[in-house]
């Protein structure tokens, strides 16, 4: 298969996104915390509505793009014989769907050999799309986006989120101690990629959450880089097993900040 045009990938996803969110908000009605099952602890839920619009997702991209890679929160694994990999959250925020709150999406991306080549996150309660192509920025709904940059640390409006473990968020609620103080405020609105495009866009100034998976970050993180954020995650940071994502010079500072305050509650 001859390489694909970024343009057409993002088309695919684009559409795949807005078809899964419809199948979505058909469903809301359907679902409920009594009916959904758990995943990484009593209060992880996992419903029918995720593996539904995820089987759509896979579904599509099999017709289209078959060879290709797959990588799905709900369990799509396929090993890519293209060199592409899709990585999907057919429901990012699914609490907050199944409470009946609007913060929720759909986040689909394609990576290669450098990472992730096109990102795409829906939010269907607004209709808003937010998308990007490496190297040819990110836009909401077709405007081009910029972070707000030159914000310093005590001013920024930091958004995270929390592990559905105790014995996690114990630990999460010691650098909530420190950084709270330092910084104008924080949010937490409960789905990671739609915290990404939140820096993406300048409605929060940084995200950083202590453990992620590739699909909760894979569409979010292009979208806030093609933006001008930089993120910093992995071993040999204040954020092994997360990301942080922020304008350069905040990304900065939240980082010693992590760093100091990872040292002492290690």
């Amino acid at each position: 298969m001859s390489t694909p045009d970024p343009r057409d990938l993002l088309g695919l996803a684009t559409r795949l996104a807005h078809a899964a969110g419809a199948e979505l908000l058909s469903r809301r009605d359907e679902v409920s915390l009594e009916s959904a099952q758990t995943k990484s602890s009593g209060t992880d839920p996992v419903s029918a509505a995720d593996r539904a619009s995820e089987q759509l997702i896979v579904d599509g991209l099999l017709t289209a793009r078959p060879g290709d890679g797959l990588l799905g929160e709900e369990g799509a694994r396929e090993r890519s014989t293209t060199g592409l990999t899709w990585v999907i959250d057919p429901l990012d925020g699914t609490v907050n769907y199944l409470y009946g709150r609007p913060d929720w999406c759909v986040s689909i991306a394609v990576q290669d050999a450098r990472g992730a080549l096109v990102g795409v996150v829906h939010q269907p309660t607004t209709g808003i799309t937010w998308s990007a192509v490496r190297g040819s920025g990110a836009s909401r709904d077709g405007k081009h986006l910029r972070v707000r940059d030159r914000r310093k640390l005590a001013e920024a409006l930091v958004a995270t989120g929390f592990s559905y473990l105790a014995e996690r968020r114990a630990e999460q609620a010691e650098y909530l101690r420190y950084l709270l103080p330092a910084v104008r405020d924080l949010r937490r609105g409960g789905s990671a990629a739609l915290d990404l495009c939140s820096v993406a866009d300048g409605t929060a100034d940084a995200y950083y959450e202590h453990v992620i998976q590739p699909w909760d970050v894979a569409a979010g993180g292009l979208i806030a880089r093609e933006a001008g954020a930089r993120t910093i995650g992995g071993p040999g940071t204040s954020l092994p097993g997360g990301l942080l994502a922020a304008p350069p010079d905040l990304a900065e500072s939240i980082e010693r900040l992590l760093s100091r305050v990872r040292r002492q509650v290690a």
